[in-house]
């Protein structure tokens, strides 16, 4: 939790927080050259559109620029609104820069950037100071003065926070005044999807409880198979309950049927661009074996004669055709791939945190459930508020609901032992049961 220290409180003065933020540093290198001998105006002009451009990548993320200083930028995520995916947000912005610097300037200019987890102190900022202070912010300038053209330099801390949705280099030390060892950090390589694995590190996966839970999912996948026709299940409860470690122990019994059916899956996000029906495209990634680092030219080979499945991965329209003849061709590519994928084995599709979800790919999970022809089980999970946000959502057949309640304090008792064995202390135990939750140390949802 934030730890707000109170200043002047009776003079009217804000108080102080202390938060875990990430910080990203970002200096374009080369302008100095290329301004050189142009006329200042058309200097200005291109530094505007650098201002903007790196703006508006940052803003997409949930992220907050602090300051421009002649060609640098810092932002951080995490202060003032915190997101528990903030480090990935930073890693995916700098790398979001530097192709958005590409694409404005053609190989012309660079950015070194640096970027590093830890405490800061977020305050209201001065004129020409910064609103966030604190040791990590000083470290991540150091990465950034450290960083070669081109290059993004990360902070141990965020690795740890973004392992397994990003690939970095070998640690290495750069140094770094006031800092006599100086720092470790890893080059950023790729990102491996966007978002991190679930679940916490180093913690090996455990599954208590929820017998009966377990048996609903089955039982509808058996329907999905003695009945040939679809159906849409989704898994509600709040986060940190265990949807996601029910429903992974779900896909663990289904690749273990004598008919193994197909599994595919994919994540809604809480943030970006494009991202309307990012869990479909995840599926067709996982599917036909397209990379996250390949071109579009890839992706449209891939699916070629699908058009409506090159509009899932982002692939522009044909020029001129109406926004509602896109839908509706996604709509119908995506029923006839799915019953040519059920033609052959019995299918199962996931799609996680559908809460973050907008209606057109709520719209499409339901039409899906009604008219695909073939054995396919649709399995979503969300927290409470999908509900909220469509009353209806499981009132139509071929839907069904099924809630997930917190672990009773014997379970999570349970739970809590054998992931962390006899020497967990005592009172994080009753700490849990207490609760009633089970979430303290059950893999996130």
């Amino acid at each position: 939790m934030a730890d707000r220290r109170v200043l002047g409180e009776n003079c009217g003065v804000p108080a102080e927080e202390r938060k875990l933020a990430t910080v990203l540093f970002a200096d374009l290198v080369g302008s100095t050259e290329l301004a050189g001998g142009q006329d200042p105006e058309r200097v200005r002009a291109l530094l505007d559109r650098f201002y903007d451009a790196m703006t508006a990548e940052v803003g997409r993320a949930g992220g907050t620029v602090e300051k421009f200083v002649g060609d640098a930028v810092m932002a951080a995520f995490g202060a003032p609104v915190a997101h528990e995916d903030d480090a990935e947000r930073a890693l995916h912005v700098a790398m979001g820069m530097q192709r958005r610097l590409g694409e404005l300037f053609g190989g012309r200019l660079a950015l070194r950037i640096g970027v590093n987890t830890g405490d800061v102190v977020v305050g209201q900022p001065r004129e020409g100071s910064s609103f966030v202070t604190g040791d990590a912010v000083n470290v991540c300038a150091r990465l950034e003065q450290a960083a070669a053209p081109g290059e993004i330099l990360v902070g141990e801390r965020t690795v740890a926070a973004a392992r397994g949705a990003f690939e970095f280099a070998e640690p290495a030390t750069v140094q770094a005044k006031g800092k006599p060892g100086g720092v470790v950090c890893r080059r950023l390589v790729r990102a491996l999807s966007l978002t991190r694995p679930r679940g916490l590190g180093g913690l090996q996966p455990v599954f208590v409880g929820r017998g009966g839970e377990m048996v609903q999912l089955q039982q509808a996948y058996r329907r999905v198979v003695a009945d040939g026709r679809p159906l849409l299940v989704s898994v509600v409860g709040d986060a940190g309950v265990g949807k996601t470690r029910l429903v992974r122990e779900f896909w663990r019994w289904l690749g273990g049927q004598p008919e193994q059916p197909l599994l595919r899956s994919g994540r809604c996000l809480s943030y970006g661009h494009g991202i309307t029906y990012w869990p479909l495209g995840e599926v067709l990634k996982e599917h036909f074996g397209i990379l996250e680092s390949d071109p579009p030219e890839v992706a449209a080979e891939r699916v070629a004669g699908r058009e409506g499945l090159g509009f899932t991965l982002g692939l522009a329209p044909p020029e001129g055709m109406h926004p509602l003849t896109v839908r509706d061709r996604l709509r119908t590519s995506w029923v006839g791939f799915l019953q040519e994928l059920t033609a052959e084995r019995p299918a199962a599709v996931l799609v996680e945190d559908l809460h973050w979800a907008g209606d057109e790919l709520c719209d499409l999970l339901q039409m899906l459930a009604e008219r695909v022809a073939g054995p396919l089980l649709l399995l979503v999970t969300a927290r409470p508020e999908l509900l909220d946000q469509r009353p209806g959502w499981a009132r139509p057949a071929g839907v069904s609901l099924l809630r997930l309640e917190a672990l009773p304090v014997a379970e999570a008792e349970q739970l809590a032992g054998a992931l962390l064995g006899s020497s967990c202390p005592a009172p994080i135990r009753e700490l849990v049961a207490d609760g009633r939750r089970g979430t303290l140390f059950s893999p996130r949802s």
